[in-house]
């Protein structure tokens, strides 16, 4: 079973990178992880949110403190612990890898082309109401 990412389309057309078997392997992991032990998973969990909101607040103070930078490094630990959210190509067969690569090197490109496409369309969209607007603008020809 492969956990790289699957690019696939969404509702209406949208594409998606879809990491859910990867994610799936990490909550099966961290439900090991705290089965073995949930009192300090079950702590480490719960001081990650507790600096989430830390951090928001010190946000608001225009970025003063260092909760966010203490979480990272909890949330960092962690997924240590997990086994890390690396996607290693397969080392033991380069015809392998190399093809994994070369699919994520096409479905980069099609985010990408998804992506120019979008905000070709947008930049159109925001034209036609900037010249709507500057319409309404004009004072009535008598």
């Amino acid at each position: 079973m492969t956990y790289l990412p699957i690019l696939r389309r969404g509702h209406k057309g949208a594409l998606v990178l879809d990491s859910n078997a990867a994610a799936s392997e990490y909550i099966r992991t961290l439900a090991d992880l705290y089965r073995e032990d949930p009192e300090g998973i079950g702590e480490m969990l719960i001081r990650i949110a507790e600096l989430r909101d830390r951090a928001e607040r010190e946000r608001d103070l225009d970025g003063l403190g260092h909760a966010e930078h203490v979480r990272d490094e909890i949330v960092d630990d962690l997924l240590d612990e997990i086994g890390g959210a690396e996607i290693h190509l397969d080392p033991r067969d380069n015809h392998h890898a190399l093809m994994q690569a070369r699919r994520l090197a096409y479905q980069a490109r099609q985010i990408g082309d998804a992506a120019q496409q979008r905000a070709d369309e947008l930049a159109a969209l925001t034209a036609v109401a900037r010249g709507v607007r500057e319409e309404r603008r004009r004072p009535p020809v008598c």
